[in-house]
């Protein structure tokens, strides 16, 4: 692939990830069922690690954990470069180990970043407050319930620019 089109390739995935962070902030917040509302950044991340090489998406994981810790509060500082990093990892042993069919593969791996940033938000926010446990896990069952049903809105237009430069 020529330098160009590595380039446009890399803006288009930042433009998705752009437009999806926009329906996070102005429309996904506002939906709120059980008291939660869905969460697609974690999905996000985990699209990416599946679909692309593993170089690319970490460089991904790590500036979308940073953009996202300069602009939305955590539990702690760098909480979503923390996060991301993990999702990351978990996301590229599952696709290159475990399951080859990309749009199951993304499913699984956007399923278990919803339910490894909570995890790893309740061991950082234990540290500060006391919660129930049966209640945290409460929470995250409803929050990935109201956010699995985005996860193929999440991998189509990754998988539509992932084939247009890398048709297989």
């Amino acid at each position: 692939m020529q330098r160009r089109d590595y380039i446009i390739k890399w803006l288009l995935y930042v433009l998705v990830a752009l437009l999806f962070v926009l329906v996070q902030v102005f429309v996904l917040v506002r939906i709120r069922v059980w008291g939660v509302h869905p969460f697609v950044f974690p999905a996000m991340v985990a699209t990416l690690a599946a679909l692309e090489s593993p170089h690319e998406s970490a460089i991904f994981a790590l500036a979308f954990g940073v953009v996202l810790d300069l602009t939305v509060p955590g539990v702690i500082p760098c909480f979503y470069t923390v996060s991301f990093i993990v999702i990351f990892i978990v996301s590229r042993l599952l696709s290159t180990r475990v399951l080859s069919w990309p749009f199951y593969c993304c499913m699984l791996c956007g399923t278990l970043s919803i339910v490894c940033a909570d995890l790893l938000n309740m061991l950082f926010l234990k540290a500060y407050v006391s919660f129930s446990l049966k209640t945290a896990l409460l929470l995250t069952g409803k929050e990935l319930l109201l956010t699995m049903p985005l996860l193929p809105l999440l991998y189509l237009p990754v998988y539509r620019i992932r084939r247009i430069f890398r048709p297989d």
